[in-house]
């Protein structure tokens, strides 16, 4: 079977129910205001064309304006750790960052988030502290619905509630394996494993594979893996001279995917 190749691009160096105004709606919801954001069309979530499997696409004219909509731009936040959160939020399109940091200082990103995720579930039944906090990596649109609203809906539309329990399920799993794979897999092994991810989730065909245009520094891909970024750099030197990888100038790309795969070990 062929290798693919995949480039990794790595950049070295409100919402309440009813109509209330934006601010306030940002405001009560505990998010930013939309003060200096681009303006941004309707979205509803009815006339949406997502192939992206948002739970939400298709909803009823009657139930779709539950679901309010507002734009974020680049490095923007939208709720910090330990911040009270509420309500069920949806990445309409663009890219969001979870990122835990612990008290001794350290930073780990959590999750890329695609479109069509849903976060924050924290929040989904009440209002709580959050875990992580959520970051803009590029300019994007997210959903937002409240507790209240969307514990109706879900009443209302078995499938919502058996995509949202499935996509939950999905959760716990995929935090089971991590726990897992730290106990199995060397800390190279995951570095490995985490490029070949980010070439299946996040790769947009190219013309020598997936490339896939993240800003992400050392010190992010350090952050996904519990690392230090002078780890990091070093491993991706080891790669590039045992001829699995070609680095120039902030570009990263995987030669050979299957070779690659061969230096990670199976679960047990």
């Amino acid at each position: 079977m062929p290798s693919l190749c995949f480039c990794v691009k790595l950049f070295l160096p409100s919402l309440l129910k009813g109509e209330p105004s934006a601010k306030r709606g940002c405001k009560a919801a505990g998010l930013p205001e939309t003060t200096g954001l681009p303006k941004m069309g309707k979205v509803s979530c009815t006339t949406c064309e997502s192939s992206t499997g948002c739970p939400f696409t298709g909803l009823d004219e009657r139930t779709s304006p539950l679901v309010r909509h507002r734009s974020y731009a680049k490095g923007e936040t939208l709720f910090a750790q330990g911040e009270t959160i509420s309500g069920c939020y949806v990445l309409c399109w663009g890219k969001i960052q979870l990122v835990h940091r612990t008290r001794d200082g350290r930073t780990y990103i959590i999750k890329l988030l695609r479109s069509g995720e849903c976060f924050g579930e924290e929040g989904f039944w009440q209002a709580s502290a959050s875990s992580v906090s959520a970051r803009a990596l590029a300019e994007s649109v997210v959903g937002w619905i409240s507790p209240a609203d969307f514990q109706e809906l879900l009443r209302r539309n078995s499938s919502i509630a058996l995509e949202i329990q499935k996509r939950l399920s999905e959760e716990i799993k995929e935090l089971r394996v991590r726990l897992a794979e730290r106990a199995y897999l060397g800390a190279r092994e995951r570095l490995i494993k985490l490029l070949v991810e980010l070439g299946e989730k996040y790769g947009c065909k190219g013309e020598q594979g997936l490339v896939i245009e993240l800003e992400l520094t050392e010190r992010d891909l350090a952050g996904m893996l519990g690392n230090t970024p002078e780890w990091t750099c070093k491993q991706l030197c080891v790669l590039k001279q045992r001829g699995l990888i070609a680095y120039r100038r902030g570009e990263l790309t995987i030669l050979n995917e299957a070779e690659l795969r061969r230096y990670i070990t199976p679960p047990p």
